[in-house]
């Protein structure tokens, strides 16, 4: 094993002019010096009451910012999901009444409320239930020429979300 020689670049006694030099029995020591009515100066070990209180105000108020910015995207992702779903149900409807017949295609309002409705429509009955949104569909005759039929659906939610899809079915 090879043994280096330790560098040092530093001396082992730091320079502070505030410290004076005593000598006691052969060994230097380095102390503070006196104040003139004989205490040492200390610095303080801790933190005041004050501090500590001023410490927990900031992070009360960065804590209440936290929550309320999570609390409004969270409501954001809900909102933005049940307007998803909503624009899925009214294209599932229009798909369905896209690949009917147009003689089947009858003048009308149908609405189906709030937990009836069910994808895919029946008679599978094993289709997924949606039972917080309420699908409104009109059909209108001769719209917007003859021969024609425009199919308006509209979604809403209960979360506040509401869609409007639309097609023209012609013979």
């Amino acid at each position: 094993m090879i043994h280096l020689p330790r560098l040092s670049f530093f001396s082992a006694t730091p320079f502070c002019p505030a410290l004076r030099t005593v000598a006691l029995s052969g060994a230097t020591t380095h102390r503070a010096p006196e104040l003139p009515d004989g205490r040492r100066s200390r610095a303080p070990k801790g933190l005041t009451i004050i501090e500590v209180l001023v410490a927990l105000a900031f992070m009360a108020v960065f804590a209440a910012g936290i929550v309320g910015l999570a609390i409004a995207i969270l409501n954001g992702n809900a909102k933005s999901q049940a307007t998803d779903t909503a624009v899925y149900l009214a294209l599932d409807k229009l798909e369905t009444i896209r690949n009917k017949a147009y003689s089947t295609v009858t003048a009308g309002t149908t609405v189906e409320d709030y937990g009836t409705i069910k994808v895919p429509p029946p008679p599978v009955t094993t289709g997924l239930a949606y039972p917080d949104f309420k699908r409104t569909t009109v059909v209108s005759d001769n719209t917007p020429a003859t021969g024609m039929k425009r199919v308006v659906v509209t979604v809403l939610s209960r979360r506040g979300s509401s869609v409007s899809q639309e097609i023209i079915v012609g013979n």
